[in-house]
């Protein structure tokens, strides 16, 4: 099988590409050998012959796409519109990696699949209409997986605690935003499971468990041996962030775990030695 991967420069795409399986012929294009708005780029990466492209590319600067909000949505919606198309016209499928940040994180249960997406701000509105352009591509193949809160060898929000918390520094996180910190060993794991066996559709991919910014901060100082006592715990609004955040990011995963994809339990997933932070 032959797959393209875009962003592979990156966190997630690093990862995706450490756990390549036999027999696939991998080849990886960071954001300085190929821009995912470039479409000569694209088409000729293409031409070269592609099963499916795992597009781990995009903006990724939630604060920022407040204020560049055009750029941001050109990057995460319009180029994945054009990617799909082009991966169409030349026989690919394409998994394309999505957010929590596209529901607007008022039900009081994880979100489902087929939950109604209603993101609240640019970054979220971004990526839903990067999901729908690659939907409704003529003749496309693709595959969806929103996910949320990833860390592991690279900058994070588990990285940032760790340097603050061996530092002996105080840190204010907030304690009413839920969701699941995602390691992106598991979620490459998931990724390539899905193509391997042509899965389409729209998936939710993230650790199981549940648990605030607040609680993940003082398990990175527990396990720094920082006093836990050093975070303390603030609402969303008295930190006041640009971008707004889904309060409720709770992704069911119940559809993948039936095919016995992803269980990464988060007792695991904060282990000191899963933190990503002491490796490259």
């Amino acid at each position: 099988m032959r797959v393209l991967l875009l962003g592979g420069g990156g966190m997630l795409g690093r990862a995706v590409r450490a756990a390549v399986p036999a027999g696939v012929l991998l080849r990886s294009f960071t954001h300085a050998e190929l821009d995912l708005c470039n479409e000569a780029q694209l088409r000729s990466a293409l031409a070269e012959g592609a099963d499916w492209v795992i597009n781990c590319a995009g903006w990724t600067r939630v604060d920022a796409a407040e204020e560049h909000e055009a750029q941001a949505t050109r990057i995460n919606g319009d180029a994945v519109g054009v990617l799909g198309r082009l991966a169409a016209d030349a026989g690919a499928g394409v998994l394309h990696l999505s957010t929590d940040y596209v529901f607007d994180g008022r039900l009081d249960r994880p979100y489902r699949e087929d939950d109604t997406p209603n993101p609240q701000g640019a970054y979220g509105r971004g990526k839903l209409a990067g999901e729908q352009a690659l939907q409704t591509v003529d003749g496309g193949r693709w595959a969806v997986v929103r996910t949320q809160w990833l860390y592991g060898g690279g900058p994070s929000f588990v990285r940032t605690m760790w340097g603050r918390a061996t530092a002996g520094q105080a840190s204010r996180v907030v304690d009413d935003q839920w969701g699941a910190p995602t390691h992106v060993a598991e979620l490459a794991q998931v990724l390539w499971r899905l193509v391997g066996d042509g899965v389409e559709g729209t998936w939710h991919a993230a650790a199981s468990g549940y648990t605030n910014w607040f609680e993940v901060a003082r398990a990175v100082y527990a396990a720094v041996g920082a006093d836990p006592a050093l975070v303390t715990p603030c609402s969303t609004a008295v930190y006041g962030a640009k971008a707004p955040r889904p309060a409720n990011g709770r992704l069911d995963t119940t559809k993948l775990g039936k095919m016995r994809l992803f269980d990464a339990p988060l007792a695991e997933a904060l282990h000191p030695s899963r933190c990503g932070v002491l490796g490259p």
